[in-house]
């Protein structure tokens, strides 16, 4: 995947004009009036800003565009209001969106001249504000002053974040390349989430609202009291009637999606082309520091951090004396376990990795992370956003929107589940969310302190979801592992040819060939180690994400910083051990030794096949923020002297050299 990504990244780094013009015209499209509702500037500007931060833009060219296209938009949509004045209202395609003008003419004439600062950053309004100012006539020469200024405030304020992402991307690439294409689908999976929930809420309710007046009006127009009470029901003027309509709509289009990927399920082709081809591309990209990333998003949503966030929301409701609404959760929280039990004991599909799960768990189909998750989530957006705006509302399904994709995500990437046993999963969460969202709208709860439900909800999902991944994350890491089969062969086979079978260099996860491997080892990994600690290594323990906090010190020491987790074929070093010497404060050894799928058989007894590394260690800063160790080739007189401890260990043979890359790679054995 990164070789796909990679031309890209290279082609804006050779030809940064093309990506400063994409720049200004996303800004200067998100001032104009209207069309901005439409143009997704938020993800695209710190997008910008995420190239910035992995160095394959400038800072300063990206803040100019992007301010000359945000001041440029509202420039040109505030002379089109001194220009056409009242009559633009009139004009396509501001005549669609009459409430949206009604509602910026109100904004302007509460907030005065603040309305244009204040605009930019308000969902909604900003699209409209320059337009209705010109219309009333501002003056020119104060809007430009308010134009430049907060045009500049909102490039800082949606480039900079897009940096210090970058920078941390950047700070995982240095680690993995491929966790930084994981960590890199994730975030657009997430924006293309958050941008369709936004468009939703910008762009489809205009346009409802138009439809449900003609449907209104034609069953107005239609004798019969059944036919007032529709029109009445469906009419704009009804508050409820837009989210009713819309949670009708979800219901019926996600019946019909489920109900087609459960008779694909069912079907005899039960594992599409696309489900092998996604699962393929995620088992290709697993490597060790996402691995952990992905193990505690899909820990959060284990059925133990579920069920407290469902008792949480259940409990508040019924504190709150809110029983109708509290039944309708409950009935549709029970309805998704149901209906995720039995599907998975219907159609018993095999999960695309074997794990170590009981009972219905054992099945794929639907996935019941995806399935608790929207449902759960769902019920607890419908329930906090049900008094808000429509703004109000997009920023909490678009926040709720989030951990779910999140979590499905992380079921695809450890290979729990297909692509469609995700879909069905979050297709019936969906379904179950909307049909409360009909009882809410239907009949509202009162006095349920939105507000409160959320920052409680927040309190319990974060809080049971911490105590779980730190109880249990050493039994989920190791049920998750990528499976690794282990091919027996005689020792005098390994000696006499299969060891040529095993890379000659360390892989790493973009498929690269590092440093050469000096020796390969059959033996056991503790006798080693004592041996090397006792010539004055020091093993280092297995690493994980907290031995990378020193890095975001650049002002740490090397001896403060763990050696770097270099993977070999995504997979982190079962042993590594560092070694100082004297007056040497640039650098240091690191040996480190990785599993492979051979190992050496002597009789009845056995030993898995190792490869050994030798490395040289220095600190390299990245940006001023952080500090990580980079790797050099070692020295030929230390790898001379580690030869030389080893020969002379006891228990520990050097059966067999051979010249390989370059290098002489040593056989050595430890099996009884």
């Amino acid at each position: 995947m990164l070789d796909y990504i990679q031309p890209y990244l290279d082609y804006f780094t050779a030809n940064p004009e093309w990506a400063l013009v994409i720049i200004f015209l996303i800004a200067l499209g998100e001032a104009l009036l209207i069309i901005g509702l439409f143009v997704p500037s938020t993800a695209v500007l710190v997008g910008a800003g995420v190239l910035v931060g992995t160095g394959h833009l400038h800072f300063w060219p990206v803040i100019i565009a992007t301010c000359l296209g945000a001041i440029s938009g509202d420039q040109f949509s505030y002379w089109a209001g001194r220009m056409f004045g009242e009559r633009l209202k009139t004009f396509w395609p501001l005549n669609r969106y009459p409430q949206l003008v009604a509602k910026g003419e109100d904004f302007v004439r509460v907030h005065g001249g603040k309305s244009i600062a204040i605009g930019r950053f308000v969902p909604g309004v900003k699209s409209v504000v320059p337009g209705i100012v010109g219309m009333f006539g501002m003056n020119q020469l104060f809007f430009i002053f308010v134009n430049v200024t907060s045009g500049i405030l909102w490039s800082f304020a949606h480039v900079v974040p897009g940096v210090l992402i970058g920078e941390g991307l950047a700070f995982a690439g240095e680690l993995s390349g491929r966790l930084l294409v994981v960590l890199l689908a994730l975030l657009l999976i997430l924006a293309l989430a958050g941008f369709v929930i936004r468009l939703a809420a910008a762009g489809v309710s205009p346009f409802l609202n138009h439809l449900l007046a003609r449907v209104s009006d034609w069953a107005r127009a239609r004798p019969g009291r059944s036919w007032q009470r529709f029109s009445r029901a469906v009419s704009p003027d009804n508050p409820r009637s837009v989210m009713i309509v819309l949670f009708a709509a979800i219901i019926i289009a996600g019946l019909i999606a489920l109900i087609n990927l459960g008779l694909r399920a069912a079907s005899a082709d039960a594992v599409s082309n696309m489900d092998v081809s996604i699962a393929t591309l995620m088992r290709e990209s697993r490597n060790a520091p996402a691995d952990e990333i992905m193990t505690v998003i899909t820990m959060m949503g284990d059925t133990v951090v579920m069920t407290s966030l469902a008792v949480l929301i259940l409990a508040w409701l019924i504190w709150h004396k809110s029983y109708r609404a509290a039944w309708a959760a409950g009935i549709a929280i029970v309805a998704a376990k149901l209906f995720e039990i039995a599907m998975k004991l219907g159609i018993q599909r095999a999960r695309p990795t074997e794990l170590s799960y009981s009972g219905a768990s054992i099945y794929s189909f639907p996935s019941g992370h995806a399935t608790m998750a929207a449902v759960i989530f769902g019920i607890l957006a419908v329930l906090v956003s049900h008094s808000m705006g429509r703004w109000g509302r997009a920023v909490v399904y678009a926040l709720c929107a989030v951990l779910v994709v999140a979590i499905a995500y992380s079921r695809l990437y450890l290979g729990a589940h297909w692509l469609s046993d995700v879909l069905a999963g979050l297709t019936f969460g969906v379904v179950m969310m909307a049909a409360f969202g009909v009882a809410i709208e239907a009949i509202p709860p009162r006095r349920i302190k939105p507000l409160g439900l959320f920052a409680a909800a927040l309190v319990v999902f974060l809080g049971v979801g911490a105590l779980h991944v730190s109880t249990g994350f050493e039994q989920a890491t190791a049920m998750y592992a990528v499976p690794q089969p282990q091919t027996l062969v005689p020792v005098a086979q390994w000696v006499d040819r299969d060891w040529q079978k095993l890379p000659a260099r360390r892989i790493d996860i973009s498929g690269k060939p590092e440093e050469t491997f000096i020796a390969q080892f059959a033996g056991n990994l503790d006798s080693l180690a004592s041996l090397l600690e006792a010539s004055g290594w020091t093993a280092s323990p297995v690493w994980t994400w907290r031995q990378s906090l020193p890095y975001l010190n650049p002002n740490a020491s090397l001896l403060d910083l763990a050696p770097r987790p270099a993977l070999h074929e995504g997979l982190k070093a079962k042993l590594t051990l560092t070694r100082n010497h004297p007056g040497d404060t640039e650098g240091r050894e690191v040996i480190r030794v990785y599993k492979t799928g051979l190992a050496a058989a002597e009789g009845t007894t056995y030993k898995p096949i190792y490869l050994v590394s030798l490395t040289r260690e220095v600190k390299t800063h990245g940006f001023d923020l952080y500090a990580i160790p980079s790797q050099r080739p070692a020295s030929d007189a230390d790898v001379a002297e580690l030869r030389g401890v080893l020969a002379r260990a006891q228990g520990i043979s050097i059966i067999a050299g051979h010249e390989r890359a370059g290098t002489r790679q040593d056989l050595i054995t430890a099996i009884p």
